[in-house]
């Protein structure tokens, strides 16, 4: 029974510094990686947005010429490859034009994003209004909310860029709190690693 538990052991501690081996250099790679991203778009928020709409407009003038592509190439049964070749020209000029003008690109499509936000928050508002006349549920807290949204949705019609920088401090911490939670796991796996090497 002895040899048996001596034989887990040895498994064990092969398992653990196999894992520790592969993934302590991956896990303080990623969480630098994602701390120095995450530093460079708190501090400069506004190239990260034009980088963006860069990487956006090549993605979109690749999609679109693949979608001309095949529009051309592959047949159809019933005809219709005219709308992917249409579909992959919008593509391609809508990729032009976030390359040539990423600043107003940003902007307009800002813009459709914050009139989609301010539609469903008076839809919230409407609801919640309903809920009020028949006072049912919890209608108060909806008509807050709801007025909040509205609220915010007016503020960011205002200053469209306050809320695109937002957006990017928004991703900073998001990946602040991913590296933060890659140096906690290096942490509790090279504790687990001393454990079974004592």
């Amino acid at each position: 029974m002895a040899k048996i538990n001596k034989n887990s052991r040895c498994s064990i501690c092969t398992s653990v510094e196999r894992l520790y081996n592969k993934s302590a250099p991956l896990l303080l790679g990623e969480a630098l990686l994602l701390g120095i991203i995450a530093l460079f778009m708190a501090f400069k928020p506004l190239i990260v947005l034009e980088t963006l709409m860069l990487v956006l407009g090549c993605g979109l003038i690749l999609f679109g010429l693949y979608r001309m592509v095949a529009g051309f190439v592959i047949t159809r049964p019933y005809g219709g490859g005219w709308v992917d070749v249409v579909f992959g020209m919008i593509n391609v000029v809508l990729g032009v034009l976030f390359l040539v003008y990423p600043a107003g690109s940003m902007m307009a499509l800002l813009y459709v994003f914050l009139f989609l936000f301010l539609f469903k928050s008076l839809q919230a508002l409407v609801f919640a209004i309903n809920m009020a006349r028949a006072r049912f549920g919890h209608w108060v807290f909806d008509l807050i909310v709801a007025l909040g949204l509205c609220a915010l949705a007016v503020a960011l019609l205002l200053w469209p860029l306050t809320g695109a920088v937002a957006i990017v401090y928004y991703l900073a911490i998001t990946m602040l709190f991913y590296a933060a939670a890659d140096v906690y796991m290096f942490i509790e796996l090279r504790q687990l690693k001393h454990m079974v090497d004592d």
